[in-house]
Order: structure tokens, then sequence, then C-alpha cells
């Protein structure tokens, strides 16, 4: 494939003695662009096509607001339960805190209703004081090395595996093995674990385990997504590839200097 050098792209800047220094500025994708562009999905692409993509759009936006609304109501109770210890006191912070930060963010009431609860779900399942052991929470996240970016919800230590890395997600039923939409998501594990492992290397940080942990709006149940040993291993590297190749397809020499 040929690549063509786009000048556009070129910032000068003042460098050493004054002289000039051009940057070549480059696209740094989040894991969600790389595995959507790369990964195809026929099923949603199909139900894009049926109910026209402005509706398909309006609906995507909707079950966004209500995803932002879940994670908030989460994130505030880890974060409050991992200070006071207290739970009753993190649900109580939660519950007053949550809906006016989530109106400041333009978020509908009915859809603050709807994440409050899915939250309780959570709140109300063995899964509320699994991470106790808080690293951080809405952990922002980039490779140096195959240069991407990410944001994992929750970096905690694992009482079984260690440093592990989860992310909640919201779902209409249940994740099927084998499904376009479970073998996304191991890729999103790989992609983030990657980057943990990068930057707290010279700690010996290494991810052992990486979840999604998807709340279901329409029963009570919460389906976990789980990766560890050879099969997180996989999908690390799995990941490391599919970069390589967006930066390909995307015309950026990026591909040609990550090994």
């Amino acid at each position: 494939m040929d690549l063509e050098f786009d000048i556009n792209k070129i910032k000068w800047v003042s460098g050493n003695y004054g002289l000039p220094e051009a940057y070549f500025k480059i696209n740094i994708p989040s894991v969600t662009s790389i595995i959507n562009s790369m990964i195809p999905d026929p099923e949603l692409e199909d139900w894009a096509r049926k109910i026209g993509q402005e509706k398909a759009d309006e609906i995507m936006k909707q079950a966004g607001f209500r995803g932002t609304a879940m994670h908030l109501f989460i994130e505030n109770f880890i974060n409050n339960l991992f200070k006071s210890k207290d739970p009753s006191e993190a649900l109580r912070y939660t519950q007053s805190t949550t809906p006016l930060q989530l109106l400041e963010q333009n978020i509908p009431e009915n859809k603050i209703a709807e994440g409050r609860e899915l939250f309780y779900k959570f709140y109300y399942s063995e899964y509320s004081s699994v991470y106790n052991n808080l690293i951080k929470t809405e952990m922002g996240l980039y490779s140096p090395t195959y240069l991407y970016r990410g944001k994992a919800d929750i970096f905690y230590m694992n009482r079984i595996f260690g440093p592990a890395v989860t992310d909640f997600k919201t779902s209409n039923g249940y994740i099927k093995k084998g499904s376009v939409k479970e073998l996304k998501y191991k890729f999103q594990l790989g992609g983030y674990s990657n980057c943990v492992d990068e930057l707290y290397k010279e700690k010996n940080i290494v991810v052992k385990h990486s979840s999604i942990l998807c709340v279901n709006t329409k029963t009570n149940d919460l389906q976990e997504i789980e990766l560890s040993g050879a099969e997180l291993e996989n999908y690390k590297n799995e990941f490391k590839t599919l970069v390589k190749e967006y930066h390909k397809i995307n015309n950026q020499y990026l591909y040609k200097i990550i090994k």
C-alpha cells in the first residue's frame, strides 16, 4: 500500500537555537474506535438498516445517556465506599450527589432514573463489594508504544488475581458466547490491559484479570465477561495486531515503526 504524506498535518514550532522544527500530527485512536472500525458487526448493521440510521443513532444516543448515568452512580458509590468503608454512607452519598452531577451534564431526568435503577441492581448484587481494594476509577489510559488511548472504569486489586481492570456496561439481554459483541468486549479488555501493563512496567505491575460487567436492563441479572491466564494474554497480543493493522489501513506510518 502506498503511503501519502499529508503536508497539512505538519506543525512548525521553534526548536534549538530558535530554528524551526516540524512535527507531524498523527491520529491517536481510542480502543473503541479501533474495535468498531476493524471488527464488522453484521447484526448491528442490519438492525440500523431496518429501522433507519437516524432512528438507530437516536436510540444509541439515549442508551448512551442511560449508560453515563449508571456509570456515575456506580463510580460514586465505589469511590465513597473505598474512603468511608461504610456501605450505608456510600449509598447516601451516591443517592444525593449523583443526580445533581448528571443534571449538570445535561443528562435527561428519565435517563437519570433509568441509570439509578440499573445502579440498584449492581448495589444489591454480589459485585457491590468486589472493588473494595480500589486503585483508581475512570482511569485514563494510553499506549506509548502502540499509540492508542482509552479509559477504564475500575482499576483495582482483585482478591484472587491481583491487578485487575473492569468496565461497566448496560445490556438489553444476555451477551451470547461467540457473538460479535462478546468478541469486541474481549478485544477491549486486551487493549486496556496492554495499556496498564505498559504504563506500570517500571513497577512490575501486570494485569492478570480483566472483565466487563453487564447490567441487564430487563432482568436483575448481572453478567460478567472475564479474561485471565492464557486467554487474557492472547487478547492482549490480538489487540496489538489489530491496532497495527488499524494504523496501516488509515495510512499512518506508525505500523512501520511499531514492532
